[in-house]
This record gives structure tokens, C-alpha cells and sequence, in this order.
């Protein structure tokens, strides 16, 4: 928690309990979680932080590129810690996200015929080894 105080100041970001808490779940699982899943987790140390909080908190992440928003399911948004683009497999068994590490040369360049890249989030759908192992 410590190492997370310096990175709130630099990005001119109040540090609050709640903020360093909703960064620590995000950090602590390196997971894609949803803003309910952020919400159950935080309000188990703070039982009287309120959803739109934890919705505010994570925008202000976004704006000082402290957390990436990824759309993996039409109707929900996702949150990372990662905030480079990558790409993402999503397991339509056990619904569990895994970055992936491919190599896009337009990436790389950030610009493809001639227009400039300023973001990506690309995803592969399918059944995850673990899953497939199961069946």
C-alpha cells in the first residue's frame, strides 16, 4: 500500500481508503472484474461505500490511466490494472477472461494505413484449456 501512495500523488489523485482499497482488489487478483465483483469485494472493508462510488473511483482511474475498461460481454465492462493494449480470450464455459500476449505489428506502430492507433482491445471467444480439460 505504501508503493501505491507515491502513483496517487503523481497522478494529482486525493489518496482516500476507499481509492487505495479499489486499486488493491483490482492489483491483488490481477483479474478482469466487473464493477459489481470490485463492489463486493471493497464493501467487505468499507460496508458503507456505495456502488456509484466504486463507479466513480474507477473513472477516475481510467482518466489518469490507472485502470483500462474492457467491454469482453456486450452488456458489461470489465476492469484491469493493465492499462497497455492487448489482447484478451474470454471462456464462454467458465467465464473467466486471460490476457494474451500476440504481436500486431500496427500495434507496435500504433497506426494502420496510415491512421493513427490510439487504443485497442481485441478478443478471442472460445473454451479455455482448463475447461476443455474437464469435458
Amino acid at each position: 500500500m505504501d508503493k501505491l501512495i507515491p502513483i496517487f500523488k503523481e497522478k494529482k489523485i486525493r489518496v482516500t481508503p476507499q481509492r487505495l482499497e479499489v486499486y488493491l482488489v483490482l492489483n491483488k487478483n490481477n483479474q478482469h472484474l466487473t464493477v459489481e465483483q470490485i463492489y463486493g469485494r471493497v464493501k467487505e472493508k468499507f460496508p458503507a461505500i456505495s456502488l456509484a462510488t466504486v463507479y466513480s473511483i474507477l473513472d477516475l482511474f481510467k482518466d489518469h490511466d490507472l485502470t483500462r475498461e474492457v467491454r469482453i460481454e456486450f452488456d458489461k465492462s470489465y476492469f484491469e490494472i493493465k492499462t497497455d493494449s492487448h489482447h484478451h480470450f474470454f471462456c464462454r464455459q467458465c467465464g473467466k477472461t486471460y490476457d494474451l500476449d500476440l504481436h500486431c505489428e500496427h500495434l507496435q506502430k500504433k497506426a494502420v494505413d496510415g491512421h493513427r492507433i490510439e487504443d485497442f482491445q481485441g478478443c478471442f471467444y472460445g473454451i479455455c484449456t482448463t475447461c476443455q480439460q474437464k469435458q
